[in-house]
């Protein structure tokens, strides 16, 4: 089923609630839209994180699950999300996003750096949303809490920018993988 990846981990590295007011099946097609626009953006590694001080570009892949693969977030799977959801209100979306970071030296030449993995589970549940970020493999360069801000920011965007309220949030909490 779209959304939904049957071997999501039980542990996770953090959780973050919000609150919405606005449709479920609006704010998923804000979230899927957002992705999307990630997957076509390139950011400097101090907008998502302010302890990093060196030059390095980031890039996003993210892929939404169905069943036990993901479909990377092209235009065409993005319409075909869309349209899923617009007949089917989900109360989980799962996703696999790759974060690609590249330093970029003086003579503009971008060297590419250890990239991470991670896995995002959001929870629908009446006007509540719960996040849960999960780090698969990869350097760490962006702790959980600054990846997740960074998400929600840009999830919030497409929000307004769609005369919808952005999502209220709550406190991100650390979990400890056993």
């Amino acid at each position: 089923m779209l959304g939904s990846y049957k071997n999501f981990p039980e542990n996770v590295h953090g959780v973050t609630s919000f609150g919405y007011q606005d449709s479920t099946k609006d704010v998923q097609k804000a979230i899927f839209s957002a992705f999307h626009r990630l997957n076509n953006e390139v950011c400097d590694l101090g907008d998502i994180t302010p302890f990093m001080i060196q030059k390095c570009e980031v890039g996003f892949e993210f892929g939404v699950a169905e069943d036990v693969d993901f479909n990377f977030l092209d235009q065409k799977e993005v319409e075909e999300c869309l349209k899923f959801v617009e007949e089917n209100e989900l109360r989980k979306l799962d996703f696999y996003f790759v974060v690609r970071y590249h330093h970029v030296k003086e003579n503009g030449k971008r060297v590419p750096l250890r990239f991470d993995y991670h896995m995002l589970r959001f929870f629908f549940q009446e006007s509540r949303l719960e996040m849960r970020i999960r780090h698969e493999k990869g350097s760490q360069r962006v702790t959980p809490d600054d990846l997740t801000t960074f998400i929600t920011e840009k999830i919030n965007t497409e929000l307004i920018q769609r005369q919808m309220l952005p999502l209220l949030s709550g406190a991100f909490e650390k979990k400890s993988i056993n």
